[in-house]
């Protein structure tokens, strides 16, 4: 068995982890601690340049250190900072990214503070996210335990909102829900704002059968929050779908929520089929538009282009303000979705939508010699390398780009300075508070 060793907490980097040094200087990793605490520490895993460690005891505590509020979080894999307050998580993560921006080249440690904002904090820090995805093994309910396979089982998460828990806690007391998890590989729990209601979704290892039909049928009609079921099988939200009624078309299951009118001058409701992209914390989702609209109005209202446009979730804001709009997205059903609130909201004639990649539209549209104002991106965790160096061409002032992946960022970053645009600003939305994920907002302006 690794031996235990005493040591001091430098920083906390990427991922969450405090990073500490033995007394040879080699470097030490470990979860769940603070910068300036003592610690003691189980050695656990060599690397070439850093041992992992494990957390046994906290000897001398930081100030910011609070007792995690969910029982399972030294076991369970989803969060990082429970054990953090709320104001030191923003602290931490707006530092690593900061140390991110400048380990990559994009700017001097002097210039940050003038280009680095104060973090957006989430409205809720706690019961925020509007979508959980929950692992099954054996028909045991849970969540990754941390760094491993193992299930940890859980009938409550502190970031889902009451509305999933409420659903969750009624269907592991029941039957029919029991006998679906034999065969189920996972579960994702979404709620619906619009319709005070919450729709389950279960990836199934194989086609269904009337008997499995039958039993989300009966959850429907049991649950009374519990709009609908449908199965996904080999990862394709294809259905079947059931609601109490029985089988439906996904044509008639939307899931809707509402911006407020003081947000884009307007209320403007937003709908998307099941299994298409929204924002998990809705709340965190405004705010990240309030910026975009902050960025954009100084600018005349003309011409964007939004390469990754999903259900039209800052297209049709931005749209409402003047700006004519071109959008693009790779999956058939977000795209449905955007015109059909386009539609809905009365700007149909100011957005066009289409199925497309980013990279074959940049391209279309460069031999077509279209050039737009601003660039919206807000492309998937594996960021748009490939679309980089078509950018570009397409002329614009201005590009925003709204990000997850702080690596991938950086390096899309680079290549955008390198073709002649400047880092104007960045801000951290904290989209994912208690974890150490990082979403960002970046304006960039041509040279």
């Amino acid at each position: 068995m690794s031996k235990s060793v005493e040591l001091t907490v430098d920083k906390v980097i990427k991922g969450g982890l405090g990073l500490g040094r033995l007394s040879d200087g080699q470097v030490v990793m470990v979860p769940r601690v603070l910068p300036g605490e003592r610690v003691r520490v189980q050695l656990r895993r060599q690397h070439k340049q850093y041992q992992e460690a494990d957390l046994l005891e906290v000897l001398t505590p930081s100030e910011h250190r609070i007792p995690p509020i969910c029982s399972v979080y030294d076991t369970c894999g989803g969060c990082d900072f429970q054990h953090a307050t709320y104001e030191e998580q923003l602290r931490l993560k707006n530092g690593i990214l900061g140390e991110t921006l400048c380990r990559a080249g994009l700017c001097r440690e002097e210039e940050l503070p003038a280009l680095l904002g104060a973090p957006l904090a989430s409205p809720q820090p706690f019961g925020y996210r509007q979508r959980i995805r929950l692992q099954v093994a054996q028909g045991v309910v849970g969540y990754f335990g941390r760094q491993s396979h193992s299930l940890v089982p859980v009938s409550r998460c502190p970031l889902a909102g009451e509305g999933i828990n409420s659903v969750l806690a009624d269907l592991l007391k029941s039957r029919p829900f029991q006998s679906l998890m034999v065969l189920a590989s996972a579960i994702e729990l979404l709620e619906n704002p619009g319709h005070n209601s919450v729709i389950l979704l279960i990836h199934y290892t194989r086609k269904t059968r009337p008997a499995e039909h039958q039993a989300a049928k009966l959850l429907c009609q049991t649950l009374p929050k519990l709009a609908a079921v449908i199965f996904s099988v080999e990862g394709q939200t294809k259905g079947p779908y059931f609601t109490e009624r029985g089988e439906v078309q996904p044509s008639e299951l939307r899931v809707e929520f509402s911006l407020p009118g003081e947000l884009c001058g307007q209320p403007l409701t937003l709908g998307l089929e099941p299994g298409g992209f929204c924002q998990v914390n809705l709340g965190q989702n405004e705010n990240c538009i309030k910026l975009l609209l902050e960025w954009t109005r100084e600018m005349q209202p003309a011409k964007v282009l939004d390469l990754f446009c999903g259900m039209g979730n800052f297209s049709l804001p931005l749209s409402m303000q003047g700006w004519e709009v071109t959008g693009m997205d790779m999956q058939r059903s977000t795209i449905r979705s955007g015109v059909r609130n386009a539609e809905a909201a009365g700007l149909g004639d100011r957005c066009q939508f289409s199925q497309e990649s980013a990279t074959k539209a940049a391209r279309r549209l460069l031999a077509e010699k279209s050039t737009f104002d601003c660039l919206l991106l807000d492309p998937p965790r594996s960021g748009c390398a490939d679309l980089i160096p078509l950018l570009p061409g397409l002329n614009a002032r201005q590009i925003i780009y709204i990000s997850c992946d702080p690596a991938t960022l950086a390096r899309d970053l680079a290549g955008l300075i390198q073709a002649g645009y400047r880092l104007a600003e960045v801000r951290l939305v904290d989209m994912f508070p208690q974890t150490a994920h990082q979403e960002t907002m970046v304006r960039l302006e041509r040279e």
